[in-house]
């Protein structure tokens, strides 16, 4: 029998052709869950849906009323949900010498404020037991330059999701968080093309190679599957090689 048959994941920021949330919604799929894929754009949503056999439901993380639709549609179509995976963000880099008030929000509307009315509206349509998967990032465990927003809005969720621990514990709702590595994806690609960007996270990171996206759908699925990691609650799953023990590269 697959791994979550039977059992309905909603990803959340699963619109990209190569990102997080996408390879966490086919490798779901692949374990048997009924997978509900949402972002805001719907074309690409729509093909990874018909792609995976799941569903797509658009949503704006800065709409709590979309929020709150989006677990609503998902418990209307198939009787509950078991699995809520938050893994939208922006990245929003910038010197704090160079930071306003209007170039702080968005990361934080996102990746903050949104991750948070998610775990409320998961919650709320779970019924005993459940798991809820934020993806974090290490730069929320080591800092570094240019990066205090984005960071910061990553480590203050990830400190949110311990505070759900306790307060859903009667409902036995276990909350964890991935803190991946530099990966490519959609959003860090342009990285990989610069000069020295692989090669100094290679020096940095003990398991001498760098992550991928099945990396991070077999953690997903490891924090989703009440099998293997039911005894797992309130932790940051560090999937960066080892590099969390030392410092980001400098450049």
């Amino acid at each position: 029998m697959s791994t979550l048959a039977g059992k309905t994941a909603i990803v959340l920021g699963a619109s990209g052709e190569n990102n997080f949330g996408t390879a966490i919604a086919r490798r779901f799929a692949a374990e048997g869950a009924n997978v509900v894929v949402s972002a805001r754009r719907q074309a690409p949503l729509e093909a990874l849906a018909a792609e995976i056999g799941g569903s797509a439901v658009c949503c704006d993380v800065t709409r709590e009323a979309d929020i709150e639709a989006l677990f609503s549609a998902a418990r209307d179509a198939h009787g509950g949900v078991d699995i809520a995976v938050f893994s939208a963000g922006i990245h929003g880099p910038g010197l704090i010498a160079e930071l306003s008030a209007e170039s702080i929000r968005p990361a934080l509307e996102v990746s903050f404020i949104g991750a948070l009315l998610f775990f409320k509206h998961a919650a709320a349509v779970m019924g005993e037991g459940g798991s809820v998967i934020t993806v974090s990032s290490l730069t929320a465990r080591l800092p570094g330059p240019g990066l205090a927003v984005y960071s910061s809005a990553r480590a203050g969720i990830d400190h949110a999701m311990k505070v759900a621990v306790w307060e859903y514990e009667d409902r036995r709702i276990r909350f964890n968080s991935i803190a991946a590595g530099l990966i490519n994806t959609d959003m860090t690609a342009p990285l990989f093309d610069m000069e020295g960007v692989v090669e100094k996270h290679l020096e940095a990171t003990p398991a001498g190679r760098m992550g991928t996206l099945d990396d991070m759908a077999e953690a997903a699925l490891f924090l989703a599957d009440e099998a293997r990691s039911g005894f797992v609650n309130g932790q940051v799953l560090d999937l960066a090689g080892g590099q969390q023990m030392g410092r980001l590269p400098r450049f």
